[in-house]
């Protein structure tokens, strides 16, 4: 180490420098140091840089698959609310259909019952009011509006079941009222006798009347007094041209003395219908209407059901 020596170059010539001299020794260590130290900076810096730079990729790309989550989940729940609102969007047109179909049956019911529909009139909103309340702080859920809604559907269904029975039972009542005598079996006229005894205008005896004469103008028209099929039509004995209905619930009705038929047999008639016109066939001293009403075959009286 001693024998080597360093030769530099000066502008005087060539200069030689021993390592064996401390100051030469002293200087080379120095530098040596200062590059070590240089090159030891550098690389610590660089990789610093390039562990950090690590660091953060890292720490990107976790935030980068958080962010995905987050808006996987996001859209999971957009389209959970969708289903929902579909839904419930389904739900209340079954709901509007059940109403319409309640506000439809609820008018007919109105007409068959014969209620006012100012009174009782169904399209209208019912009124709602009262005093502030006292709020519950719940809050509405999609399962409580779930809840609600099929709630309502539940009602509306026992309500549409409920009004359908009511409007079996007043229709019936209506098609039985109509089968019913009710009406006057003679478009014009008046009563000339009444139902019970009475004396017989052939012999001057006191006789029973099985039913109520009516007179009017010569061919006045005969009506049915309910709705029914007609049984008899034609010439009778002593009843002359009669027509004979069966109402169908016990009720039978006899129209006599006709001058012609208007019905044949078989047909069926409603009630204020032209049966036949009046005459005086059979034994009769004028131009009349015999009316008779049976119940399970007797004859009653003809004046309660006309009068009704």
């Amino acid at each position: 180490m001693n024998k080597l020596t360093i030769i530099k170059y000066e502008k005087t010539g060539i200069v030689q420098y021993p390592l064996s001299d401390k100051k030469i020794k002293t200087k080379l260590i120095t530098a040596a140091t200062i590059i070590f130290s240089f090159v030891f900076v550098i690389g610590a810096a660089v990789g610093s840089f390039v562990f950090n730079n690590n660091d953060e990729h890292e720490t990107i790309k976790k935030l980068q698959a958080l962010v995905d989550l987050r808006q996987q989940e996001l859209s999971q729940h957009k389209k959970s609310v969708q289903n929902d609102i579909d839904s419930m969007t389904l739900q209340i047109g079954k709901l509007m259909a059940q109403s319409t179909r309640l506000n439809a049956l609820g008018n007919q019911l109105t007409e068959v019952a014969d209620i006012n529909q100012e009174d009782f009139n169904l399209a209208s909103d019912p009124g709602l009011g009262g005093p502030d309340l006292e709020l519950t702080g719940e809050t509405n859920t999609p399962k409580s509006l779930y809840e609600n809604l099929f709630n309502l559907e539940d009602t509306f269904s026992k309500q549409q079941e409920n009004l359908n029975i009511l409007a079996k039972l007043l229709t019936e009542q209506t098609v039985d009222q109509n089968a019913t005598p009710h009406l006057l079996p003679l478009k014009k006229g008046w009563i000339s006798s009444y139902y019970g005894k009475r004396i017989d205008p052939f012999t001057g005896h006191q006789a029973n009347h099985s039913g109520m004469d009516y007179s009017g103008s010569y061919k006045s028209e005969i009506l049915a007094a309910a709705d029914g099929v007609v049984v008899w039509a034609g010439k009778r004995s002593s009843y002359g041209n009669m027509v004979e209905i069966d109402h169908g619930n016990g009720f039978m009705t006899r129209y006599a003395h006709a001058e012609t038929v208007k019905v044949e047999l078989g047909q069926k008639v409603t009630a204020g219908q032209t049966i036949a016109v009046m005459g005086k066939t059979g034994r009769a001293t004028s131009e009349h209407l015999h009316f008779e009403i049976l119940k399970n075959g007797h004859k009653v009286n003809p004046l309660p059901f006309i009068n009704s």
